[in-house]
């Protein structure tokens, strides 16, 4: 229960001053007044035995004097006889004085009485002004030291919940300064300073965390109770977690209710700050990602002295995969522009060569003799090996110009009867199952047919004997999906997200690898044509990759 200083000063006062006139009333009343009665009482039993006496020695007097008068035969000396009857006389006379002496002291004593009373009430009166002056006391104490306190205090509380705008009003008065105000005014400066400093902390802080978030690898600082104290973006879309939720190194990486297992994790924190090694470098997969092998960088941070935190830095090495990735593919781009740029002058020049020599020596002949069918056969080839390079150089800058109206069947039946004979040689039969109207998609007709020609390769390397490779066209309400399905061998499943990968190869032909950039080509093409590829594959039963491309709204537009 919360009491101010100004009621426990008043009621301290209040209580020490009835408890102490309470005392003093008692113990004067009980000392002085009982002191007075027993004098009192002793003063009037001494009289009134002196009294009794006198009353004895006058009644003797009497007796003897009646005794004198009834005996005169008696003989006594006349001294002794005017000595007793003078005696009486003076007897009356002393109890006539010792009455009075009484009355007085009985006076003397109530004046004394009232004395006490009067004192009683000079006391009382006392009090009266005594309270006054403790009121008016109370009240300037309130004034002066009370309520400067309280506003501090108020102030304080505000302060403590995270208010710093607020500030003590000063006092007005500029000659009747005292200590409080000076007080008021040197906490309203270090509110100012503090408010200060909180800005420069916050700022400091801002400008720390913008520069960590800057930085691509995920960075966090932990302490030695597994606490996370600061980390960056990069780390928080790693662990897929809020950057404002408050997690143990733990739980964010491992979702785990308990620091990691040493058995199965190895843990940096445990490694720097318990066996002292100065750096460490772990590679860790966290749950959010379990596909991807992060390496993490650590070692200890000394603040003040201690020890008792440790800095890691975690790199995702499928981004170190990827910009490996990019480079071959950089690299194998400027070679294949080069040497497709080659190839294409030189059968060009080799096409001219057979064309003049057919114009000039078989142009007279009959298109069914045999030396001119095999130029013609000759020229055709060379027609169709020239077609390869030109697409070779169209996929290196890009085909987003040649994009048409594709029709899907046309060019899914040309590819059919390039790859025919192929097929037929392994035993192996290829079904085009597709509605009867004309489908036609955005995109490039060649680039079409070069992902058509990777898809069916590809499932004829994966049929190992007899077996058939099925394409199903699909026309859709929102869409057009093509599906090719074989009875190969089939992918496993780890390496399902894989196979769309540059580079990637699973060495399915025979046992010997690819160079793995079909898939990956024909997924860009297709993504190019803003259609979508995806794969469906059993261990021993096959495959079916299924393209998506979306319908033509307009085709006349």
């Amino acid at each position: 229960m919360f009491v101010s200083i100004n009621k426990k000063i008043i009621y301290s006062i209040l209580f020490l001053f009835f408890i102490t006139s309470f005392i003093f009333v008692a113990t004067f009343y009980m000392v002085y007044g009982n002191k007075i009665q027993e004098e009192q009482l002793y003063s009037i039993q001494r009289n009134q035995q002196y009294i009794d006496l006198l009353y004895r020695n006058i009644n003797m007097i009497k007796d003897f004097r009646n005794i004198i008068t009834d005996n005169p035969n008696i003989k006594i000396d006349e001294n002794i006889k005017h000595t007793i009857f003078a005696s009486e006389k003076s007897q009356l006379t002393e109890l006539s004085n010792r009455k009075e002496q009484l009355a007085k002291i009985n006076q003397s004593f109530d004046e004394r009485y009232q004395a006490i009373q009067t004192s009683l009430q000079i006391f009382g009166i006392s009090s009266i002004l005594l309270f006054i002056t403790i009121i008016l006391v109370g009240y300037l104490i309130s004034r002066w030291v009370l309520t400067p306190i309280n506003r501090i205090s108020n102030v304080s509380e505000a302060v403590s919940k995270g208010n710093l705008k607020i500030r003590i009003d000063t006092s007005q008065s500029v000659y009747f300064r005292d200590e409080l105000d000076n007080l008021i005014k040197t906490f309203n400066q270090m509110l100012d300073n503090l408010e200060t400093v909180i800005h420069e902390v916050k700022d400091k802080e801002a400008f720390l965390q913008a520069l960590i978030d800057s930085i691509p690898d995920g960075i966090r600082v932990i302490d030695k109770n597994y606490n996370i104290i600061i980390a960056n973006q990069a780390y928080y879309k790693q662990i897929g977690s809020d950057k404002n939720k408050k997690l143990k190194c733990y739980e964010a990486s491992q979702h785990l209710k308990h620091p990691c297992n040493e058995k199965t994790h190895h843990c940096p924190l445990h490694a720097i700050l318990q066996n002292k090694q100065k750096k460490i470098r772990v590679v860790q997969q966290f749950c959010q990602h379990p596909d991807r092998h992060l390496s993490i960088n650590a070692a200890p941070l000394t603040h003040y002295g201690k020890k008792d935190y440790i800095v890691e830095s975690i790199r995702d090495l499928s981004d170190d995969i990827n910009f490996s990735h990019q480079q071959k593919l950089s690299s194998l781009g400027f070679l294949s522009t080069s040497i497709a740029h080659e190839m294409k002058n030189q059968l060009g020049a080799l096409r001219m060569i057979v064309e003049h020599f057919l114009a000039k020596f078989y142009q007279d002949k009959a298109d069914s003799a045999e030396d001119k069918k095999l130029l013609n056969t000759i020229l055709s080839e060379l027609i169709n090996c020239i077609s390869v390079p030109e697409r070779l150089l169209k996929l290196t800058r890009g085909s987003s110009s040649d994009i048409t109206a594709t029709n899907c069947i046309a060019s899914i039946d040309d590819v059919i009867s390039l790859l025919d004979f192929e097929a037929k040689s392994k035993g192996i039969v290829i079904k085009f199952e597709h509605p009867d109207e004309e489908i036609f998609i955005n995109g490039n007709e060649t680039d079409f047919k070069m992902v058509a020609i990777n898809l069916i390769l590809n499932a004829l390397k994966a049929i190992d004997g007899d077996g058939g490779i099925n394409i199903t066209l699909h026309n859709n309400k929102k869409n057009i999906r093509i599906d090719f399905a074989d009875t190969g061998i089939g992918i496993p499943k780890q390496d399902l997200n894989r196979i769309f990968d540059p580079f990637f190869s699973n060495g399915i032909d025979g046992g010997n690898k690819g160079n793995g950039l079909g898939l990956s080509i024909s997924k860009t093409i297709v993504e190019k044509a803003g259609g979508t590829i995806s794969v469906k594959s059993q261990v021993g039963q096959g495959s079916i990759f299924s393209l998506s491309f979306p319908k033509i709204k307009n085709l006349a537009k």
